[in-house]
């Protein structure tokens, strides 16, 4: 068997390898929730997939060219085998930071903080593009995020219950409250509703706007 056609064989044994990792990983998590992913998570995977693919298919080329085998079903046998170490390594979710949690003691960031964000979302280098999305192919950072709805801030909570007060005496179904006042941020956030993914809270801060009370809403990743 001439090398070159080794060598096409594990390619393709590598890029097998590849898609079985997105089917029975990602696939339904990228679909289920396509909604609810950020941009820099879809730009993440794509990255992520579209650098390492080339990566694994080489990998088997190479396995298969330097195998003394010459039947095609054992080449992509072995094609896949080397590539597959990696890609079944590099399974599941690692959220970030171990943390995914809802729980209302673990917040908050002002809207300054909200703005600089989606402004730092614009900015990402290419190296901090290669580096998320690396992370994401390997587990890290692709779990949806959950948010809250923040409608207002106070430096005093007594202004701030204020405020969430009538609010539900307005409209119970948004179900205001107040936050607590973290060490890098001396407001008090007034919230409306849980936390919830993308989808979910983008339709609540919509929902918050149509009252009269609220003049401004944004969304803030949980911690």
């Amino acid at each position: 068997m001439l090398a070159t056609e080794k060598i096409m064989i594990g390619a393709l044994g590598g890029l097998s390898a590849v898609m079985v990792k997105f089917l029975g990983q990602d696939y339904q998590l990228v679909v289920d929730n396509a909604a609810n992913l950020t941009e820099d998570q879809i730009i993440g995977f794509m990255v992520g997939y579209g650098l390492l693919t080339p990566i694994l298919m080489f990998l088997g080329g190479f396995v298969a060219w330097s195998a003394e085998e010459d039947r095609r079903l054992k080449l992509v046998a072995l094609a896949v085998a080397a590539p597959a170490m990696i890609t079944t390594w590099s399974g599941g979710n690692v959220p970030d930071n171990q943390a995914m949690q809802l729980n209302p003691m673990s917040f908050f960031v002002s809207s300054a903080y909200a703005a600089e964000e989606e402004t730092q979302t614009k900015e990402k280098s290419t190296l901090d593009r290669i580096q998320q999305g690396v992370g994401i192919f390997f587990g890290y950072g692709k779990v949806p995020k959950t948010y809250w709805v923040i409608v207002g801030s106070y430096q005093e909570r007594e202004q701030a219950q204020t405020f969430a007060d009538r609010i539900n005496a307005d409209n119970k179904t948004l179900q205001a409250w107040v936050g607590i006042r973290t060490a890098n941020n001396n407001y008090y956030p007034v919230i409306v509703g849980h936390a919830e993914l993308l989808s979910e809270a983008k339709a609540l801060r919509t929902k918050a706007l149509e009252s009269t009370l609220i003049k401004d809403a944004y969304l803030s990743p949980t911690r």
